[in-house]
């Protein structure tokens, strides 16, 4: 048994020093021109200078139904990541997607995505509120790890728990993924917020909004309220919303400061799925969910401007029933 990390980004580095240290890292580069530089980058990754990590390029060295392979890719690299998979043959590993978004047009999630073109693989999915500069700094984290088929979520939990990575387990995967597919796009408000200075007052207001068509989207998806409110959900919203390290929130800050949409993409450096993500939900508004937020902050993506940040700013002034509701 071993790990095979596809994708040599923040996350996927981050992950190679902090899964279990008994099992052997393979960490497959996209190509051979990124292989110095994920070694590079390895080196201020706390955890991941021990024996029995080794970077190569993808798919040059063969898979095994023992192995669990983490996809920390682009949500939209995920299906040629599979079709790789797919051509490559059986024996599949268990795959478990650790990549956070939706696809735009079906609504997708990124399990869902896999096991269209790859029906008799085992997928699982790994979320919650990580941070991957705090991880890779050293400090320990918790996250779910979801998987429908019991054995292969065991043998996934083994392979991936350490003294600093602390896993739940469920079957549940989409409940998992659509809560940190959402999550992002309050991190974007996040940002802004923290830009232009609205202070706290502000970011308690889109929080508790936030969370509130967080959980009108997932009762109509049908989404666990357990995951809603535990920590891929309530728990992944926080710790990105208060952290400048989250890629989400660095992109509300470059749009509320003014910067054009792609500069500020290039800026970040970064994939940041919580913009596309954010145009995914709000259109799910003709479907008569209350989801002014999601749609607020769609606008600032697509549309960035003092006359998007205000619309935001009412939305949240405006939102209607500030008093309570029930999950």
């Amino acid at each position: 048994m071993g790990v095979v990390i596809i994708g040599t980004g923040n996350w996927g580095s981050t992950l190679a020093g902090v899964v279990n240290p008994k099992q052997p890292v393979r960490m497959w580069c996209e190509s051979a021109d990124w292989i110095d530089r994920t070694k590079e980058y390895l080196k201020e990754v706390v955890g991941a200078d021990r024996p029995g990590i080794t970077v190569e390029v993808a798919f040059s060295s063969k898979l095994s139904a023992d192995d669990v392979a983490i996809i920390v890719v682009p949500s939209s690299q995920i299906a040629a990541v599979a079709e790789q998979i797919k051509q490559v043959g059986k024996p599949y590993p268990i795959l478990v997607t650790a990549s956070k978004g939706l696809e735009r047009k079906t609504f997708r999630t990124m399990s869902q995505v896999m096991q269209e073109v790859l029906p008799d693989a085992t997928v699982a999915v790994l979320s919650g509120p990580n941070i991957a500069k705090e991880i890779a700094d050293g400090r320990p984290a918790k996250a779910v790890i979801g998987c429908e088929n019991v054995t292969a979520l065991l043998h996934t939990a083994k392979a991936l728990r350490s003294d600093r990575l602390w896993l739940d387990m469920t079957r549940d995967t989409v409940d998992l993924e659509l809560c940190a597919a959402m999550k992002g796009v309050f991190a974007i408000g996040a940002g802004v917020i923290m830009q232009r200075k609205m202070g706290a007052n502000f970011m308690g207001l889109m929080m508790t909004f936030g969370l509130r068509e967080i959980a009108e989207v997932g009762k109509f998806l049908g989404v666990s309220s357990a995951h809603i409110f535990g920590i891929t959900g309530l728990g992944d919203l926080v710790g990105t919303c208060f952290s400048p390290d989250s890629r989400n929130y660095r992109l509300g800050e470059l749009l509320a400061a003014g910067v054009p949409l792609q500069e500020a993409l290039d800026r970040v450096g970064m994939v940041v799925e919580g913009a596309m993500t954010a145009s995914a939900v709000s259109e799910m508004a003709v479907l008569r969910l209350p989801v002014p937020l999601f749609t607020a902050i769609a606008q600032i993506v697509e549309q960035p401007g003092e006359e998007s940040i205000r619309k935001f700013e009412r939305t949240l002034l405006e939102y209607p029933g500030g008093v309570a509701f029930a999950p």
